[in-house]
């Protein structure tokens, strides 16, 4: 681990003359204490951060209830909202909280409370900040929006404990519960009441913030206090508290290094998703949904629900096995369910079926359950406090939205390619920059698109120099690298000139061009069919379609494929201009075929034995080396002309199929060229998405 320290000659552009305190307080963090303090200080900007969602909820009612001539603004924000409702207030609040809001003061005191979400990407200042203790580098974070801009003086309060009014202590503590060292059997056999702790500190861990309080408290009572904590202090506490706890984590993975390569080696080389999971992240939240639930087992497929229109809200598991477990003592009063989980059919695909409901009896099955259905009487939801749930939340039947309907076409509606078309069109959004319109959160909005070569070429070339090719010139290694995205364009679809697959794409393109206003087919082998997934006619009738006529899969028949066209064109051109290690020359070979096989699908294995004995052969349209030629020809000519590519085709028209592995192509060894793929696979994959939207 490097550490990169920030010069002195730069701080004065950091610090840009600001001023901002820090104090520990002694006293907890509750609505009054916040309250005296704006009207002895005549605060106008003021924000409040919580460790969790019902802590802030519960701020949020204890200081409304203070609040009785409305004399103060008062906004509560966390990630609980509908996005458009999160969205509204963060438009506000950015306005509200804006760089010289003194400017434009009306003497009225604005109060944000919030949550984690305000640590990063929201642009808004204050003037005090009183917060929750948290470990120091989110305290920091979070110290950021207060004194934020050029010439501003700020506040900022750390408390160790928040205290909610009893009125509202069922709400609050809602996610204060540690499910992780909860004494479950014990719980569910006697039903016994789990006290809360007199601290908590979730979702963070006792220990960090500890160590972070013990500074805050020696700057407190040391003769600073009242000094402007700069970049240098900051960087000083962030090595008190975490230095430690990062050698520790480093040295933790260095004595876990066999298990991390075998992790590592399952999730790349052998496509084991669990373990992705597991090196990227420990997942702790869940997503929820909610409806009335009456007939929907049982429906057919007219009242389908497509869980993949309505809007989830993420909920920690430990908020779910406080509520389960309060479910659990509380049975008598009648429901038999509080949480049921959502499965898709192994039979049926995940965008048309009816999703299954299995009841969720118990904490352990409730943590192995990644999609859950709530019963709606234990859901409150309105876009004044956002989302509550437990047993005694009265809950106001509110079911999960659907998704904004968009109110263009989806930017990613397919049209009618020929082959040479679309390969021509990928290699242009290599190339060229373009506009185009796209919806975010349900909004249409203009969007110009570098071109991906101005992306990713000069970090490709200095990717190959450094770790491969140490002796190339750069522009050498830049110009092999958009040879190798060159190749991986076009060799990524060679598996769609299967007369099996353009027989299928044939087919639903002349219902296309019938029944919906789709292009004619005529002689031309399509790379692309007419296609609106908004257009539920058209949906319904593509359904009926595959339910005949299967798709054949192309991306590894394409791999398969690209291994000729390697060997006359690529292989050539590293022995002469590159290198004659032929193992450097193999993955190289790898990185183009792999980019190929996966460019859907990050799991794809290649072709098994079974797989062998069941396909036998690969046969291709008789068109195909004509196709193949012209594409060679439309795209070539833009490739650097200092290093001549011989041109690739296929030499038949059939080829008997044999083993291949994908997974057995690098090994830990060879960990650059994973990288290098990486690289040409993203090239690749962006290509192919923006071809479909220029």
């Amino acid at each position: 681990m490097e550490i990169v320290r920030v010069e002195d000659s730069d701080l004065k552009v950091i610090e840009a003359n600001r001023c901002r305190v820090f104090r520990a307080m002694s006293l907890p963090l509750n609505a009054q204490v916040i309250w005296d303090d704006i009207y002895a200080k005549q605060r106008q900007r003021v924000m409040i951060i919580c460790n969790t969602v019902s802590q802030a909820q519960g701020i949020y009612r204890d200081l409304s209830s203070l609040n009785h001539d409305w004399e103060l603004n008062i906004t509560l924000l966390h990630a609980r909202f509908l996005p458009e409702h999160r969205a509204n207030k963060e438009n506000y609040l950015t306005n509200i909280f804006a760089e010289n809001w003194q400017n434009n003061s009306d003497n009225t005191c604005h109060v944000l409370i919030a949550t984690q979400v305000i640590e990063a990407g929201i642009n808004i200042t204050c003037e005090v900040l009183h917060t929750q203790l948290c470990p120091m580098n989110s305290l920091l974070q979070r110290a950021g929006r207060c004194a934020r801009f050029s010439g501003e003086s700020g506040e900022v309060f750390v408390y160790r404990n928040v205290e909610i009014n009893q009125k509202n202590q069922v709400l609050a503590n809602t996610d204060l519960f540690d499910w992780e060292d909860a004494d479950v059997e014990k719980l569910e056999s006697e039903k016994i009441e789990i006290t809360k702790p007199k601290e908590s500190f979730l979702p963070y861990k006792k220990e960090i913030c500890e160590l972070t309080w013990q500074v805050l408290q020696a700057h407190t009572e040391s003769e600073k206090v009242n000094h402007h904590v700069g970049f240098r202090i900051e960087e000083e506490w962030i090595n008190l508290v975490h230095a430690e706890e990062d050698s520790l984590f480093l040295k933790r993975r260095s004595n876990s290094q066999m298990e991390f390569e075998s992790r590592f080696t399952d999730a790349i080389f052998r496509g084991d998703e669990s373990a992705a999971s597991d090196l990227i992240r420990k997942v702790d939240n869940r997503n929820i949904f909610t409806w009335s639930e009456s007939g929907l087992i049982d429906c057919d497929d007219g009242q389908e629900i497509d869980i993949q229109k309505l809007l989830p809200f993420s909920v920690p598991i430990s908020t779910l096995c406080k509520a389960w477990r309060d479910f659990q003592e509380s049975l008598a009063f009648g429901d038999d369910w509080i949480f049921k989980r959502i499965e898709t059919p192994k039979n049926k695909s995940q965008t048309y079926s009816q999703p299954v409901l299995s009841r969720i009896t118990s904490r352990d099955f409730l943590i192995g359950c990644y999609r859950i259905l709530v019963n709606n009487r234990y859901i409150y939801y309105d876009e004044e406090i956002g989302l509550q749930i437990g047993v005694n939340i009265p809950g106001n039947r509110f079911n999960s939205p659907h998704k904004r309907e968009k109110i263009i076409a989806s930017q990613y509606r397919y049209r009618m390619d020929n082959y040479v078309g679309h390969l021509v069109l990928m290699w242009k959004c290599w190339r060229d920059n373009f506009s185009t319109k796209i919806l975010k959160n349900g909004e249409v909005i203009d969007i110009n698109y570098r071109s991906v070569r101005d992306e990713l070429l000069v970090a490709g070339g200095k990717f190959i120099k450094a770790k491969i090719l140490p002796q190339a010139e750069v522009n050498e290694a830049e110009a092999l690298f958009e040879i190798l995205v060159f190749l991986a364009i076009f060799t990524h679809d060679l598996g769609k000139l299967q007369v099996k697959w353009q027989q299928v794409m044939r087919e639903w393109q002349k219902i296309a061009h019938h029944r919906f206003k789709g292009k004619n087919p005529r002689q031309y082998l399509l790379a692309h069919t007419d296609y609106n997934p908004e257009d539920e006619v058209q949906k319904a009738a593509l359904k009926a379609f595959e339910k005949k006529n299967q798709r054949p899969n192309h991306a590894v028949e394409s791999a398969f494929l690209a291994r000729e066209i390697l060997h006359k064109s690529l292989i050539p051109l590293l022995q002469e201009h590159f290198t004659e290690d032929t193992e450097q020359i193999k993955y190289f070979g790898c990185v183009v075929i792999m980019a190929a096989g996966r460019h859907h699908s990050a799991w794809a294995r290649g072709f098994e034995s079974n797989d062998v004995a069941k396909l036998k052969q690969i046969e291709l349209s008789p068109k195909s080396q004509q196709v193949i030629a012209d594409s060679w020809r439309c795209m070539t000519k833009f490739l650097p002309d200092f290093l001549p590519l011989s041109e690739g085709n296929l030499s038949r028209n059939v080829y008997q199929l044999k083993e291949l592995d994908l997974n057995e192509f690098f090994t830990i060894d060879e960990v650059e060229f994973l990288q290098l793929y990486s690289l040409v696979v993203r090239a690749l994959r962006l290509c192919d998405q923006r071809s479909v939207q220029f």
